[in-house]
């Protein structure tokens, strides 16, 4: 390929990827003071706190939101996804020990019907002093499971209002800061204000860099059964 050839594929390719960057950055910014707050703006607030950090994301990557706004300049920065409800929290503990002692930052964006179905992996995450970072992406409810009840109802035609039942997790909300707390983890919440997740994240930080696991259950809505349509 000729040099020219090759800088003005370049220079366009930059242009393309400026203009993407800068509508996602502006697609973060809707509904930005919601309550509960949006996966941009955890995803958001998230950044701004582990930015300059050696970081690896586990887990969830908020509706992709993770993707679109942070630095992910090399492959090690996220392992993947973890598909479905059997992987729960323990892609994100094999990563947390697999870097353990290395100053890597450890974020797990986790799912919190995910966490109902191993919650003692807390407790091993504690006793074995793997330091991590636990964001809650906790929209009270089996939402992928939820999503499907949707699709379901809407092809059968049966009430779409029932797709609910046996998928929310409220009354009573779990409280997973409490839980982690009962195994030993630094953790705060139910967080439901999103100008309050930045400085609770400094907090958890400085406890992770301690040596010890941190949690923060941050409530964040629904995606109201966009995902399959």
């Amino acid at each position: 390929m000729r040099p020219e050839v090759a800088a003005e594929r370049r220079a366009r390719n930059a242009e393309a990827h400026r203009t993407i960057a800068e509508r996602w950055a502006k697609q973060a910014r809707e509904d930005w003071d919601a309550s509960p707050m949006t996966a941009a703006r955890l995803a958001s607030e998230i950044w701004e706190a582990i930015r300059g950090e050696d970081y690896v994301l586990t887990a969830a990557t908020l509706e992709d939101w993770a993707l679109r706004l942070w630095d992910m300049e090399r492959p090690d920065r996220h392992p993947g996804r973890s598909f479905g409800t059997a992987t729960q929290i323990g892609t994100s503990l094999g990563v947390g020990l697999a870097y353990r002692g290395t100053g890597k930052l450890v974020v797990d964006v986790q799912p919190d019907g995910d966490l109902l179905f191993d919650a003692a992996a807390l407790w091993t995450a504690a006793h074995h002093r793997i330091p991590m970072l636990v964001v809650m992406y906790n929209n009270r409810a089996y939402y992928n499971d939820w999503e499907h009840q949707i699709r379901i109802a809407e092809h059968r035609g049966t009430p779409v209002e029932n797709a609910y039942i046996g998928m929310d997790l409220m009354d009573p909300d779990p409280d997973f800061a409490m839980l982690a707390r009962s195994f030993g983890w630094y953790a705060e919440g139910p967080i439901t204000d999103p100008n309050a997740v930045r400085p609770a994240l400094e907090r958890a930080l400085r406890e992770v860099k301690a040596g010890r696991p941190a949690l923060l259950d941050t409530i964040v809505r629904k995606r109201e059964g966009k995902r399959y349509r």
